[in-house]
């Protein structure tokens, strides 16, 4: 089966593309790309940027993408085998370490002598621990009460403490508004359709959230639907290369900039007045 790498490296050389040319239109760094044809996923990056990375320059390639990142999941697993097999290893030699390598030495019942063993039988009288200490009775005992009301003074602080803190109900805010659950945040959010006119890298972010919605090179022709609770920023590589449709109507990209704010259900609700 062929690895990552010899798919992305096979399908580049196909269609003639340097890497240079693949990295211009994608926007991804060249050496990246030589890592990734390479089957060097370790670049210092974020798990979510490399799966995006691998996604578009699979896209851009016109190889399966689904099937890259089914890859990537497998060489993650393989990865961690060995670290596991290594570890249990190590264990095994520690616990090898850890027997002992000679036999105690024994001593014969006949070299102990009998006052030895007499010794040993008799029981080690009881001291108590005021005599330990070298304190009275009596002053071992007030000690020992100062302590005891010392301690039932500390719980009963703490406890007074938290009981006083629980007391007070927090401040109700009418200006607050219930957090929406996620069925109704599926509810809320409002479709859009991007539309790639020609090859062209998208970035989508839901601004509510600084949420990611879309990343990856859209191929010529291809449609991609979304949906957003609240403004969205589009990011591209290429203005005349993208269009968004929001309702029945299609909307291009501002030439002069690479990114643009928009607010859906704000576009919707200007056609629906506007009708």
């Amino acid at each position: 089966m062929q690895s990552i790498g010899d798919q992305l490296e096979e399908a580049r050389k196909q269609r003639g593309i340097t890497v240079r040319e693949a990295s211009e239109a994608t926007k991804i760094r060249g050496e990246y790309l030589n890592n990734f044809e390479s089957n060097s996923f370790d670049i210092n990056l974020p798990d979510i940027y490399i799966r995006g990375f691998l996604r578009s320059y699979a896209n851009y390639l016109k190889i399966n993408a689904d099937k890259i990142l089914t890859d990537y999941n497998a060489h993650l697993l393989g990865e961690s085998k060995p670290a596991r097999r290594e570890n249990r290893e190590l264990l095994g030699r520690l616990e090898l370490q850890q027997q002992p390598l000679h036999a105690e030495e024994t001593i014969s019942a006949g070299a102990i002598d009998d006052e030895e063993i007499e010794k040993a039988a008799e029981p080690e009288e009881s001291i108590p621990i005021w005599e330990r200490l070298n304190l009275e009775k009596d002053v071992a005992i007030k000690i020992g009460i100062a302590g005891g009301l010392a301690v039932l003074l500390i719980i009963a602080i703490i406890w007074g403490f938290l009981a006083f803190m629980g007391s007070d109900e927090p401040a109700t805010d009418s200006d607050l508004a219930e957090t929406p659950t996620p069925a109704q945040a599926a509810r809320d959010a409002t479709p859009f359709t991007l539309i790639a006119n020609d090859d062209v890298r998208v970035e989508v972010k839901q601004i509510d959230g600084d949420l990611p919605l879309f990343f990856a090179v859209l191929p010529r022709g291809q449609e991609q639907e979304l949906s957003a609770v609240g403004s969205i920023r589009v990011t591209y590589s290429d203005a005349e290369a993208l269009s968004i449709r929001i309702g029945s109507k299609t909307y291009a990209m501002p030439p002069d900039r690479s990114s643009m704010r928009t607010t859906p259900s704000k576009v919707l609700a200007d056609q629906a007045s506007s009708n």
